[in-house]
């Protein structure tokens, strides 16, 4: 495969607390947890047209558009999340059921060029995103953190969205490793499909 570069936009999710979720199990409820919640979240973002490039252990890193230029990939990732949310109320009413812990996670959204390749060794091939969005993305889920909310998006993925999202602006805030604040946007709950 030869290395590309192309405009996309990039999602990490992280599940919330994932250590104390699976504290005291035997390691093959990870798993379980794995299928019945990381992999669920993943299918929402196939079902949007995303790809998910690879599972962390405690959450993903998906991407919209690469290779696809006549695709708004800011919006498709957006619709994504509002998916995962409506997807994560219904594995979480199962789990309270069950008398298992709920699920919160934590989204970051950012826009932007990246790069496509491959990273072989020996016995693997990976084919994944890289590049300064990819790491902006991986920040930004990071603030959901500080500012105590589910959705982060970055002001370059804000302004390639139209009007019927509704965001709430968050203080300037410089991002781990940056030199510059950068400004993003809550997307509220009262958004819907």
């Amino acid at each position: 495969m030869t290395s590309f570069k192309c405009d996309a936009t990039v999602l990490f999710c992280d599940i919330r607390n994932f250590t104390s979720l699976l504290e005291d199990q035997d390691p093959i409820e990870a798993v379980t947890f794995a299928n019945d919640v990381l992999a669920v979240l993943g299918n929402e973002i196939e079902a949007n047209g995303g790809t998910v490039d690879r599972f962390t252990g405690d959450g993903f890193l998906a991407h919209f558009g690469v290779g696809e230029s006549e695709f708004n990939h800011a919006e498709a990732a957006i619709g994504s999340v509002l998916d995962l949310r409506e997807r994560l109320t219904s594995i979480n009413a199962d789990r309270y059921r069950n008398d298992n812990l709920v699920v919160n996670t934590g989204i970051g959204v950012h826009s932007g060029e990246v790069a496509v390749g491959e990273i072989t060794t020996g016995n693997i091939t990976q084919v994944t995103v890289l590049g300064d969005t990819v790491n902006t993305a991986s920040r930004v889920e990071g603030l959901t953190k500080y500012f105590s909310v589910d959705v982060l998006v970055s002001e370059t993925t804000r302004l390639r969205l139209d009007d019927r999202f509704k965001f709430q602006k968050m203080p300037m805030k410089k991002l781990k490793g940056k030199e510059r604040k950068v400004q993003t946007y809550w997307l509220l709950p009262t958004n819907t499909k």
